[in-house]
């Protein structure tokens, strides 16, 4: 299973953001990790080439909540640059 990491900048809701990403690539399909809001994100690809977000635990279970809206542009800013 081979590692790679690029870097995300954006500004999002008049906040500027870098996001370091994990690419992880596995036999079926490449995994893309994201700590947001100390939230270890999943992003994996679906059958129509967009990526969904999933959490390391259950989202009830943090005190920091994650903006829905910022998990999508986090995921757009990913399928943009792995095209």
């Amino acid at each position: 299973m081979a590692t790679d990491t690029f870097t995300l900048k954006f500004e999002y809701k008049g906040h500027p953001h870098i996001l370091e990403v994990n690419t992880v690539h596995q036999t079926y399909k490449t995994i893309y990790k994201v700590v947001i809001a100390e939230h270890e994100i999943s992003f994996e690809p679906d059958e129509e080439g967009y990526v969904r977000a999933v959490s390391d635990k259950p989202m009830h279970d943090h005190s920091h909540p994650v903006d829905v809206e910022l998990l999508h542009h986090v995921a757009e800013l990913i399928i943009h640059h792995i095209q």
